[in-house]
């Protein structure tokens, strides 16, 4: 008996059953086998098409990682010379114009970066919650993969690329072969970093397009496969499901509401899907595609445990314990002290772990920049934490009861890949909630290199949304020490917006500075005030001088600020929220607003960006409305590639915002 076309119990990759066997090649392309089991002879004529070519699914993303790679060198290049310019004082005024209203075409680079920058990164898709970048690489990642799963890989007749069994079997090598990839992508260490700048938790975004690919490919396999009869066949079943539930539990409203049960179903599911999939492959002869999977993950959990032993416990601090701090509404401050080799950079973030609450470790946001503590290797580490649910909320019910506690903790980390933004004349942060503490960070360190002659800033605004009072007391006092610091050659404009509730002490006590009032430029120069003409005002003058309010007197005398006395220092989380006794305020005034309401994100960045002498980098973290306030923003003409060309700075937006 013999039959022309393809076996249906075979692969892709046609394997005759390992019986007596006997094969004689009638050409290239045909194969002629027979099969003799007991007494039965069975002879076999089938034709060979060429198996599909699974590395091809991978030339994509190396050929994306190799462009972030580029884009990543150029900008570490341009950073380097604009600080080599800041550390030997050459004025680069000229070299920044001002908007004009006529197009230049020699700015046509700038107005192509803005235009790239607009469409990849900040437009976004409704309901997905996509980037216009993320939605694209999505449909066209899957279409590839579909299109080698349903196209033919050669003109050989008779063509077998529709039939079920042919391209269920061809999308399941295919979903196989990118495993090691979907692992890799998700590695806390991964070298990616490295070349690219993007940290874990921006690759995180194109694992779960290749995690979601996958996903399609499993269920595509499973529909033309449809035979469960065999063991090795279940298994791929299960492996499946464990996949379909994991994914349904990463969607994004699911997620953050019960991240301790997605966190903790998701490295179980993924492990019985990994396994499951491997036992399905082993007849299949390709689990070399699952191998990988194994040792990429171990080599990530073997580095990951090496530093988790490295600084918690061979590196042992004095004290192991974290202390706890209720400092109101729903608001925890923690501070620990660990001896970090290198320490960390300003907006990086560790896993927290607290072993009386449980095995779970949750991303934190390091408040404070890396100082040394003076005679000791250790350094101290602040986190402002909300307590939602999970161990949050057990971490604030513990301290209940004397409104603080210490607690034995762990920490993995430190991890992200914070911007560089030192080669920017403008930054501008702009935190909601709990968001500050990476705005704050990140002030803090940009002040530290003015000071050192390695950041250019000239014009640095702070902008702070938090819904009451007693949340701004949450880091009152550190915002007050970060301003105290700030350079004299910096214009620092700080605004802090009372979003719900009424205004209590702590904001009455902060100077609100009326029209005559001089901000800090060079020492002196802000207006705090809330309309457009006021905030311009509070700008540097081209001259570099004093603005014309100061210079009607005749004379400019610069404001130096001062620091502010060491009991205030020492008041700890606790904000001391009344006056001094001559009713002023005990810090110097560095242009600190406080408002009511909700800040208009499009006027204040629409402001600051037309007035802006060089580049102008744009820092937010807060909640994603907040967020997609600043992106909806800065996709408006005044930051687009029109105005890009008439002279308008370019934009670079930097988020903080876990997608966990």
């Amino acid at each position: 008996m013999s039959s022309l076309g393809v076996l249906p119990s075979l692969p892709a990759v046609i394997t005759p059953p390992p019986v007596l066997r006997s094969g004689t090649p009638v050409i290239d392309e045909v194969v002629t086998y027979t099969v003799t089991e007991a007494t039965a002879t069975v002879t076999y004529t089938y034709v060979v098409h060429k198996a599909p070519q699974i590395q091809n699914a991978y030339w994509g993303v190396f050929a994306l990682m190799g462009v972030a790679t580029v884009i990543n060198v150029l900008f570490i290049a341009w950073a380097t010379y604009r600080r080599y310019r800041a550390r030997h004082k050459r004025d680069e005024t000229a070299a920044s114009p001002r908007p004009t209203g006529r197009l230049s075409l020699r700015r046509l680079p700038h107005a192509v970066l803005s235009a790239s920058r607009i469409v990849g990164f900040r437009l976004r898709i409704p309901f997905v919650d996509m980037t216009l970048v993320e939605f694209a690489l999505s449909i066209m990642y899957l279409a590839g993969c579909l299109a080698f799963a349903f196209a033919p890989t050669d003109n050989i007749k008779p063509a077998v690329h529709l039939h079920p069994n042919y391209w269920g079997g061809k999308a399941g090598i295919i979903a196989a072969g990118q495993m090691p990839l979907a692992v890799f992508l998700a590695l806390k260490n991964n070298p990616v970093t490295l070349l690219t700048g993007l940290g874990h938790e921006k690759l995180v975004l194109m694992h779960r397009i290749v995690s979601r690919c996958i996903l399609a490919l499993t269920w595509i396999h499973l529909v033309g496969e449809s035979l469960m009869d065999e063991g090795w066949k279940i298994a791929g079943m299960v492996g499946a499901v464990a996949q379909t539930v994991t994914t349904i539990l990463g969607i994004k409203q699911i997620r953050h509401r019960y991240y301790e049960i997605f966190y903790s179903s998701h490295v179980l599911f993924i492990i019985i899907f990994i396994v499951t999939v491997h036992i399905h492959c082993i007849p299949m002869l390709c689990a070399y595609y699952v191998w990988p999977c194994y040792i990429i993950w171990g080599f990530d959990r073997v580095l990951r445990g090496s530093r988790y032993v490295l600084f918690n416990f061979i590196l042992r601090p004095k004290n192991q314990k974290a202390l706890v701090e209720h400092i109101g509404s729903d608001g925890l401050r923690v501070t620990l002290k660990r001896r970090i080799p290198g320490g960390w950079k300003a907006g990086q973030h560790v896993f927290l772990a607290f072993p009386a609450l449980g095995i779970e470790s949750h991303p934190f946001t390091i408040g404070n920049i890396y100082e040394k503590e003076k005679g000791s290797d250790e350094a101290e580490m602040l986190f402002i934490i909300r307590a939602m649910g999970g161990q949050t909320r057990m971490l604030m019910d513990k301290t209940s009861e004397n409104g603080t506690c210490e607690l034995t903790a762990f920490f993995d980390g430190p991890y992200g890949h914070p911007e560089d933004i030192r080669p920017f004349k403008t930054c501008i942060f702009i935190a909601g909630g709990t968001g500050v503490t990476y705005t704050i960070a990140r002030m803090h360190q940009l002040f530290k290199d003015v000071h050192s002659n390695n950041a250019l800033a000239k014009r640095v605004v702070f902008v702070w949304a938090v819904r009451t009072e007693v949340e701004y007391e949450w880091v009152a006092s550190d915002i007050a020490k970060v301003i105290a610091l700030v350079p004299r050659s910096v214009s620092l404009l700080v605004e802090v917006y009372l979003t719900g509730g009424r205004r209590d002490n702590a904001l009455q006590a902060l100077p609100e500075l009326g029209k005559g009032d001089v901000d800090v430029e060079k020492g002196g120069a802000a207006v705090s005030n809330s309309s457009s003409k006021e905030r311009l005002s509070s700008r540097p003058s081209s001259s570099g001088g004093c603005n014309e309010k100061t210079s009607d007197s005749g004379g400019c005398t610069p404001v130096t600020p001062t620091k502010p006395p060491a009991a205030y220092f020492d008041s700890g989380a606790a904000t001391p929220t009344t006056a001094c006794a001559d009713g002023s305020f005990a810090l110097p005034r560095p242009g600190i607003m406080h408002k009511s309401g909700r800040p208009d994100i499009r006027n204040i960045l629409e402001e600051e960006i037309t007035a802006a002498p060089g580049a102008v980098a744009v820092d937010v973290s807060g909640p994603d409305g907040l967020v997609d306030s600043v992106r909806a923003a800065l996709s408006e003409p005044f930051a687009g590639p029109m105005a890009t060309m008439r002279g308008t700075p370019t934009v670079l937006l930097s988020v903080e915002q876990f997608r966990m």
